[in-house]
């Protein structure tokens, strides 16, 4: 097996992007970690960004450290978001379909893991279940006409849990009400995502 070299001895970096002037990314989970990032070096190329997040507070010094980095007239803009209400997945995707003409990358990037006990989403799925899978595949749904009109993609960010666990989908005990595990349940929520993606 070669190693690919087309991008030299560093690989591929984020300097290597050109302009991204005109594209908007919708990014879930976007105040912290690989999704606060992601967001630093698609406005820094000068595209847009609406982030999709649950805490206002953490959103707004998010935005707030962007600005300050990158200046005043990075275009970001906040979307609250809590991906274990189906219903307020529901209200964020009308708010983009309202406010965002384009979307050239969807990108559902929030988790969350090690639930150390089971816990049940409002709408009644394992919560890791709930969060990482089902809620980021109504969002995609729900805005998948904008990003085909945009000539744009979904990209789902996984994990290699997916290979861990129980390696296959629990359907006969979704929600492991039988033997709940935080690991196994939290492989399946990026199984799902996996397959789905």
């Amino acid at each position: 097996m070669t190693s690919d070299k087309r991008f030299g001895p560093k690989g591929w970096t984020p300097d290597r992007l050109g302009s991204l002037a005109g594209k908007t990314f919708v990014i879930t989970g976007a105040s912290a970690g690989a999704g606060f990032e992601a967001a630093r070096v698609f406005l820094s190329k000068g595209a847009r960004v609406v982030m999709l997040n649950r805490n206002p507070e953490k959103s707004a010094a998010a935005i707030a450290n962007l600005k300050r980095e990158l200046g005043d007239d990075a275009d970001v803009a906040f979307v609250r978001m809590d991906l274990a209400v189906l219903g307020s997945v529901r209200e964020a995707a009308a708010e983009v379909m309202q406010k965002v003409p384009r979307i050239d990358a969807l990108i559902c990037n929030a988790a969350i893991a090690q639930v150390a006990r089971q816990e049940i989403t409002v709408d009644g799925f394992e919560s890791q279940l709930g969060v990482n899978h089902f809620g980021h595949f109504l969002l995609c749904g729900l805005l998948f006409d904008r990003v085909e009109a945009s000539g744009g993609r979904i990209v789902v960010v996984g994990s290699n849990a997916y290979k861990t666990g129980l390696k296959r989908i629990q359907f006969e005990d979704l929600d492991f009400d039988e033997k709940y595990t935080a690991w196994n349940a939290y492989a399946q929520s990026k199984l799902a995502q996996m397959l789905f993606g």
